[in-house]
């Protein structure tokens, strides 16, 4: 028997034994999908959570900002391709470009996510912080949800709660 007509035996049984289990109501229940279900606590939320949500606000508010994807994981290749191009290490997670209406002297704002539990700035995103106020940029690392929204109200992209 040749290669194509064994794969084809094999396929028939397969088939064969999906419509048996099928016939007899044992199909198994469909695959949960994976990953960790987001909570419904902020201060539980992960750093990608935070900023998916922080995300929606500032595009919800039509503010001029972007987000430096500098987290994750990549091959070595991917990585030195990225720092050809520019990418620098310790990068603030959101760079807002519109003025902010409390602070109109700053050039710009750079917002440093973390956790609200345990987050940590890196050595490099306390340099790159450092450089972005000499360059007159308003900085601001934010734990947790809560306090980016805050942050977003003292600049005066929102208008505070009660008000």
């Amino acid at each position: 028997m040749d290669h194509k007509s064994r794969i084809q035996l094999r396929i028939q049984r397969f088939e064969e034994k999906r419509e048996k289990d099928r016939k007899a109501g044992e199909d198994p229940p469909p695959e949960r999908k994976k990953g960790k279900p987001r909570s419904k606590n902020p201060d539980e939320w992960t750093e990608a959570q935070i900023q998916r949500a922080v995300a929606n606000v500032l595009d919800r508010l039509n503010v001029c900002w972007c987000h430096v994807p500098n987290e994750g994981k990549r091959n070595k290749i991917a990585g030195n391709m990225l720092r050809a191009a520019g990418l620098k290490s310790g990068c603030p997670d959101i760079l807002v470009f519109s003025r902010a209406p409390n602070k109109p002297n700053a050039r710009g704002v750079a917002i440093e996510l973390k956790r609200a539990r345990g987050g940590r700035l890196s050595e490099n995103q306390k340099v790159f912080l450092q450089s972005l106020e000499k360059c007159g940029w308003y900085t601001e690392v934010c734990h947790g949800y809560d306090a980016a929204i805050m942050s977003l109200e003292d600049l005066g992209f929102l208008k505070k709660k009660g008000n």
